[in-house]
């Protein structure tokens, strides 16, 4: 990695994510993983919810998940994911108990609900509990070219300060009446209402986030000095051997059936 991911990375102490906060500060996560044992936990987790995978191995990483929200993020997004992944059990034994067309097509769609929950959950874990920072850290000492580092570093800050910018738009569009009514009255013009001022913001955004690349040394081929640091503990040893028994059990699965 070069200066020009420091230029994205090393942002100093954190600040308190705020409305047009360029660097929001990851969740005060209590485990503290390493990225790199947390970026492997997060794949295993999607190769077995976005795989073949049924039955009691999809509700291990469920269950999985349900621990990380509760511990590393918040009781609610534990509540939250296990309220979904409930909805979507139920849903798909009603097929059983009324056997329709309707009940095979709500079947379907809380299928695929009850993965992509699971997912998206796990993924937000990541974001949620990773500062940017350590996680370039992880990625330099791990090597990774600088065309994969910047892109992914730019990724993170980028993403949070928009979503949060979302949600101003939508409190300001409640401020001036447009309630949830109107929303289901004019989907058109209220999408409208929301997409263009997030785009604006957006291309703001973008904008800062090139100046104050540019500002710490985009460009520059010397490679930078990582001050943060790295180290594996015994919970990525944790986070590891969870990674390995998903993937374990999910190749297993797949090759006998029976198991």
């Amino acid at each position: 990695m070069s200066a020009a991911a420091t230029a994205i990375t090393a942002a100093g102490p954190a600040r308190p994510a705020g409305r047009g906060a360029l660097l929001p500060v990851a969740a005060a996560a209590r485990l503290r993983a390493d990225p790199r044992s947390s970026f492997l936990l997060l794949l295993a987790v999607n190769i077995v919810t976005m795989g073949r995978t049924t039955g009691a191995l999809m509700w291990l990483a469920a269950g999985v998940v349900l621990v990380l929200l509760a511990v590393d993020v918040h009781m609610r997004a534990a509540l939250t994911l296990a309220a979904i992944m409930a909805a979507s059990a139920l849903v798909l034994a009603l097929p059983a108990l009324w056997p329709s067309g309707l009940a095979a097509a709500l079947g379907v769609i809380f299928y695929w609900t009850g993965r992509f929950a699971i997912s998206l959950s796990a993924g937000a874990w990541f974001i949620a509990t990773t500062p940017v920072s350590r996680l370039l850290a992880a990625m330099t000492a791990i090597h990774m070219p600088r065309i994969l580092i910047i892109p992914m570093s730019v990724l993170f800050r980028f993403l949070p300060v928009a979503i949060d910018e979302t949600r101003g738009v939508l409190e300001a569009m409640a401020l001036r009446g447009y309630t949830r009514s109107y929303l289901w009255r004019h989907p058109l013009a209220a999408i409208e209402k929301l997409v263009v001022p997030v785009l604006a913001a957006s291309a703001r955004i973008a904008d800062e986030l090139s100046a104050a690349a540019l500002i710490r040394g985009l460009g520059v081929s010397a490679r930078p000095t990582v001050v943060t640091e790295t180290r594996f503990r015994a919970i990525d040893a944790v986070l590891v051997a969870t990674a390995a028994a998903l993937i374990g059990l999910s190749i297993a699965r797949s090759l006998l059936p029976w198991v």
